[in-house]
């Protein structure tokens, strides 16, 4: 699908502003991969980790520039936009997923002054949001932290709260599946990595991110499994999203 002109313009006003204040803060500015138009669901996670992809900051700018993009490297990634495709969104529907502030940190230091942080780049996802959100699309806090910040900023749409997928939350996949046990024993076969690494290839796709890139993290994927863990992470998420949709 084309992406919209006008539309265009506008999304990279708001990432020159968004470098910006990444920049002020002492952070490399990571884009998230740019919509095609509103969207149904936006969905908003913490912050862009360093230390995976890249090990400094100048490593950080160089992927970038390259065509690096967010929500793009792990296995975890892939297996969230794996199922907002398949549980949340319907027929042509789309979905957008930022993070809250978008400067690229070490998780050691995320931790520190957050809440300033966040409350520095809270006008800009209020931006965000009014730009790639259609009037009635559904807004999801991804974890418990995002959705506190929400809150407590008083944020002017309604929204649902989701576990975050990150390995560091694996207690929240378990617990996803409590008083689920019998259909997560039915369902943990019917997902293979070969539907995540096809949905990561098509999400790579869209996103037009580098053939090198595209190909290194395909292969990185080649080499993992879909572990238990995981199994119930997609299966938490599948009762959420379905519940979103209903």
């Amino acid at each position: 699908m084309r992406i919209d002109g006008s539309f265009r313009v506008a999304y990279r006003a708001l990432e020159e502003r968004m470098k910006a204040l990444a920049e002020a803060d002492g952070d490399v500015f990571l884009p998230n991969p740019e919509p095609e138009g509103p969207v149904d669901y936006v969905l908003i996670c913490m912050e862009p980790s360093l230390g995976r992809w890249a090990r400094s900051a100048d490593q950080a700018r160089i992927k970038v520039e390259s065509g690096f993009r967010n929500f793009l490297f792990s296995i975890e990634d892939f297996i969230f936009h794996f199922c907002i495709r398949r549980y949340l969104c319907g027929h042509a529907q789309r979905y957008h997923i930022t993070d809250l502030s978008k400067g690229a940190m070490l998780v050691e230091r995320a931790d520190l002054a957050r809440v300033q942080r966040y409350d520095r780049w809270y006008a800009l996802l209020q931006d965000e949001i009014d730009l790639v959100a259609t009037s009635d699309a559904a807004i999801i806090a991804v974890g418990n932290i995002v959705s506190q910040h929400l809150e407590r900023r008083g944020f002017r749409r309604p929204f649902a709260r989701i576990i975050h997928y990150s390995g560091l939350a694996g207690r929240a996949r378990s617990a996803g599946i409590v008083g689920h046990e019998d259909g997560f024993q039915a369902f943990r076969n019917s997902v293979s990595m070969e539907d995540v690494t096809a949905m990561a290839e098509a999400v790579l796709r869209a996103a037009s991110v580098p053939a090198d890139i595209s190909d290194e993290t395909l292969a990185r994927l080649a080499r993992s499994q879909l572990s238990t863990s995981r199994q119930q992470l997609v299966f938490s998420y599948k009762l959420a999203f379905e519940s979103i949709r209903s």
